[in-house]
């Protein structure tokens, strides 16, 4: 991106607020300045040195607020026109905190912590939001070409560096671990209100095998599993939202796990490119047992309704944060809501008994927003005591 450029769009915004000054999130042991040799590990270490999102001066928890957004990472236009949308509506309307779900730097990720991709498509477009981002790890930021794909998932190791590194532009960026769990609030004594479980998808669903064998199925998707499993079963939170890159159930190119890109399978080298053991992995995790999965992959936004293998959970593709496409089956699955070929994002409030989804859609030409549909339900999932691993 050449200067001039960067310097138009750092003024884009209108009624910018001024950028956040160069701060560190004081991580421990997180970071290696990208300089990871062949043998580490993955970056899978699920905890956290960051504390709960609580609001100040309340011990119980209300009601939170949140935006889902993914496959945002492009540094074009219209990801500034999407971000000043969001700015309004977290002006008008709160938001404690956004979910990135997954694609954050197009077109094939970083190389380094100090690479320019965090700033072309993350801390210069939102600049002016003053909340932090939870992120997860999409097939683009795996990828060492153009294609996405999911075929160098070291790179994703990176994301997790500008965590814990002391030169970030901002304290925004918010990614402890390739797979994690974050809680948010609190109803009672160590009970939070929300608690977020971050799934890493692509090792489990590349088209192209990874010759790297830490994140193969046996050395990284069973670990996960498992660590993901015993994660939710011990989780007193009040609310369980999980949130991965590749969908369970979408009505875009890419289909439903299980049968993931049917039409491109016979170009793919990995055998887990359709997404089979990626959607038991997500149907043992989670199936009655969170009350929403937030994915992106497919550029369009859906609220795609319960069904029986995921239990009450409401399955939300917000994946038009900078990219759009056509659905290639709009009926393939049940939705509440679905809208194609715009920008937008998903704004969640959640009370102890109710949560209510608005579904925003921005111009990509002008910047222009409206709400596309607004619809309030219940709790979905009954609060149980957790499960003994």
């Amino acid at each position: 991106m050449s200067n001039d450029r960067r310097a138009f769009l750092r003024q884009l915004l209108i009624g910018g607020a001024s950028v956040s000054a160069l701060a560190a999130c004081g991580g421990q042991g997180g970071s290696n300045g990208g300089e990871d040799q062949p043998n580490d590990p993955p970056k899978v270490n699920p905890g956290t040195d960051l504390p709960p999102v609580e609001p100040e001066g309340e011990t119980r928890t209300e009601s939170l607020s949140f935006i889902a957004i993914g496959d945002m990472g492009t540094g074009n236009i219209g990801q500034y026109h999407v971000a000043e949308a969001m700015r309004q509506i977290i002006r008008d309307q709160g938001c404690d905190f956004v979910l990135g779900a997954g694609d954050n730097i197009y077109e094939d990720g970083v190389t380094s912590v100090d690479d320019s991709g965090f700033m072309d498509s993350f801390e210069y477009p939102y600049q002016n939001l003053d909340v932090p981002f939870y992120m997860c790890l999409g097939n683009h930021d795996c990828a060492s070409t153009i294609f996405g794909g999911g075929s160098d998932n070291r790179r994703g190791d990176y994301q997790v560096d500008y965590h814990y590194s002391e030169r970030k532009y901002s304290t925004k960026w918010r990614m402890p671990a390739r797979f994690y769990r974050e809680s948010f609030g609190q109803l009672a004594q160590e009970k939070p209100f929300l608690d977020l479980f971050v799934v890493d998808s692509n090792p489990l669903t590349s088209f192209y095998l990874d010759f790297d064998e830490r994140f193969n199925w046996q050395n990284y998707g069973y670990p996960q599993q498992l660590w993901m499993k015993e994660a939710v079963n011990e989780s007193q939170a009040h609310w369980k939202i999980a949130m991965s890159h590749v969908p369970y159930l979408s009505n875009g190119k890419h289909g439903n796990a299980g049968n993931l890109d049917e039409g491109m399978r016979v170009i793919f080298s990995n055998p887990d490119a359709d997404g089979q053991r990626y959607k038991l992995f997500l149907e043992e995790a989670f199936s009655n047992k969170v009350d929403m999965l937030v994915t992106g992959h497919d550029h369009s936004l859906q609220w795609i309704k319960p069904v029986e293998s995921m239990g009450p959970a409401h399955i939300i593709v917000s994946g038009a944060g900078g990219k759009t496409d056509e659905f290639q089956d709009p009926d393939r699955n049940p939705t509440q809501y679905q809208a194609e070929n715009e920008l937008g994002f998903v704004w969640v409030n959640l009370t102890e008994e109710r949560m209510l989804l608005e579904f925003y859609l921005v111009n990509e030409d002008t910047g222009e927003f409206r709400l596309g549909y607004s619809r309030e339900e219940t709790k979905p999932v009954s609060v149980k005591a957790p499960v003994p691993a």
